[in-house]
């Protein structure tokens, strides 16, 4: 008779089980861990406040982990107490950044490890066993979900991936910037000092450095964790009535699919977004990978775009069977001396910036002052990269292939730089979704007259055929009021919503049965093995040593 591995306190228990599957099964958690990211403002808590009542809603039992208590926590352990006050104002929430940067001094994920010590706190006194720091908790059968409140450094993220595996799900919250400003302003401030400038100027810097503290590596970068998430929900909209439970299908949804109460399919933009994904990943670009995907008003993918060289006779270096190309590979990754040519011309421009002004040549030693130009926009140049950008390799594909772009929606991997701005909409494109941000386009600087980013002041573009307009010109004149000027609308560039690529395969193939094969009724049963969502409680040396060893 086979046996099992038990894991107690680290040491392994032989018990007597019938065969390999039940040694899986043995070892698996039916635990989930979710993590909530979003920018200030944007409304964490209401997220976990949905993901509370989807889980308890789907069998599951919550813990709610907050990472603002364990960092005050883990400031009083050692003697360095945070300020307290019954009044929230934004110096106080300030001191809390403080104190996480000092935290991530120590270790860039020491708040994430303060998380994994509650959870397995937690999970002792919630299987009724003495929690020992530094020994394993082993988990019940009980479903149980972890929920995390909140992530503020790419770090965390990794380790609790890392460590949680496939049972890990991190939610990136969406939220309109100009919502997010005002929410913090009312939250922190009294009224009558909203349009003070010097309080609006104090707000904008304390969301630039949540998203993004420059220069502090150790600070907070929520921007750069964001679009790690493997699902992204929208709190933009503000409820005047005060319906807590607004995010409740969102979540619900998401919760759904973990848990495999329903067959839920994706929606249209999250297999678009799938497809720019999937794009994305053949670039061979030295510096980032973006796809795109251009999709038509009914919901048909026509065309994909990477960012890749482009080959004569049309489209980038890497298409088609066989080899990438008859000839020569000429990609920078690929050629005999490899090098990033954006890079090297931008070397070339600060070199000759420096010899142009000699006085610059007092400043200090010139590989130094090299480098620092290098840190200012001269080194963001992005018009000497020999890549086709995504956006435009796909307006490029539909155009090859005489497929008209007007009236569609691209959706993209990383917001669009301002050189594919202008032909996204000089393309007459309607819609734009993304996830990663681009800190060095300026395309909303430069283009504002026809970009909105707000969906709730978004009208898009009309055009008329031809036929259309000589069909008004040709008819005669009605005796009606004189029309109100019509607003020419904008193409609306919007964050991405729903299942993330990095999910989308885990949330959608079809592993479970989900039918009688005699009767062909509809039912639900686990895949034998397990499914996709269940991590193991012990490591795989654990199992090799309960699957061989001898009985």
């Amino acid at each position: 008779m086979s046996k099992v591995v038990e894991k107690i306190s680290g040491k392994a228990k032989i018990l007597g089980i019938k065969d390999s599957k039940e040694v899986i099964s043995q070892n698996r958690s039916s635990e989930m861990f979710f993590a909530v990211v979003g920018p200030v403002g944007a409304g964490g808590s209401r997220v976990i406040e949905s993901l509370k009542r989807a889980c308890e809603e789907s069998g599951y039992k919550t813990e709610w982990i907050k990472a603002s208590t364990l960092i005050s926590q883990w400031h009083e352990d050692n003697d360095s107490p945070l300020p307290s006050s019954t009044e929230k104002t934004l110096e106080l929430v300030e001191a809390y950044q403080d104190a996480g940067d000092k935290m991530r001094k120590r270790d860039a994920a020491e708040v994430a490890r303060e998380v994994l010590r509650e959870i397995a706190r937690r999970r002792a006194e919630a299987t009724d066993v003495a929690y020992v720091q530094g020994e394993p908790v082993r988990p019940n059968n009980e479903r149980r979900a972890y929920l995390i409140d909140s992530i503020r450094h790419p770090a965390e993220v990794s380790l609790l991936r890392r460590t949680y595996g496939s049972a890990f799900a991190l939610v990136g919250v969406v939220c309109e910037e100009g919502r997010r400003e005002k929410r913090i302003l009312e939250k922190y401030f009294r009224k009558p000092r909203h349009h003070d400038q010097e309080v609006k100027d104090q707000v904008l810097r304390f969301m630039q450095r949540d998203s993004d503290d420059a220069g502090n590596k150790r600070g907070q970068h929520v921007a750069e964790a964001f679009f790690e998430a493997d699902y992204f929900v929208d709190n933009s909209e503000d409820d005047p009535e005060g319906n807590k439970f607004a995010l409740d299908e969102p979540l619900g949804r998401l919760v759904n699919i973990v848990a495999h109460d329903q067959v839920i399919r994706p929606t249209m933009e999250e297999t678009a977004m799938h497809h720019a994904h999937s794009a994305r990943v053949r670039s061979a670009c030295l510096s980032r990978q973006v796809g795109a995907a251009l999709v038509d008003s009914d919901g048909t993918v026509v065309a994909t775009g990477v960012n890749e060289v482009p080959a004569a006779g049309g489209g980038v270096y890497g298409e088609g069977f066989g080899l990438p190309h008859d000839h020569e590979d000429h990609r920078c990754a690929f050629r005999e001396t490899k090098f990033c040519s954006s890079n090297r011309q931008q070397n070339k421009i600060i070199d000759e910036l420096i010899v142009a002004l000699p006085e610059l040549a007092t400043v200090g030693d010139k590989l130094d002052l090299a480098a620092r130009i290098r840190k200012t926009r001269l080194g963001g140049l992005i018009e000497f990269s020999r890549a086709v950008h995504a956006e435009m390799d796909a307006l490029l594909s539909a155009g090859r292939e005489g497929v008209s772009t007007v009236g569609t929606r691209l959706f993209v991997t990383t917001f669009p730089c301002h050189y594919c701005a202008r032909h996204i909409v000089g393309a007459g494109v309607y819609e734009v979704q993304y996830i990663e941000p681009y800190p060095k386009s300026l395309a909303i600087e430069l283009h504002s007259d026809a970009i909105e980013t707000n969906p709730f002041e978004w009208m898009p573009p009309e055009r008329k055929s031809m036929a259309e307009q000589r069909k008004g010109i040709n008819e005669p004149p009605r005796p009606v009021a004189a029309p109100e000027p019509r607003n020419p609308g904008k193409v609306l560039f919007r964050p991405f919503v729903g299942v993330s690529p990095r999910m989308y395969t885990r949330a959608f193939e079809k592993t479970w049965r989900l039918k009688d094969k005699v009767t062909g009724n509809f039912e639900m049963e686990a895949p034998e093995w397990g499914d996709e969502w269940s991590p193991f409680t012990v490591g795989y040396p654990d199992l090799e040593a309960a699957l061989t060893k001898k009985s």
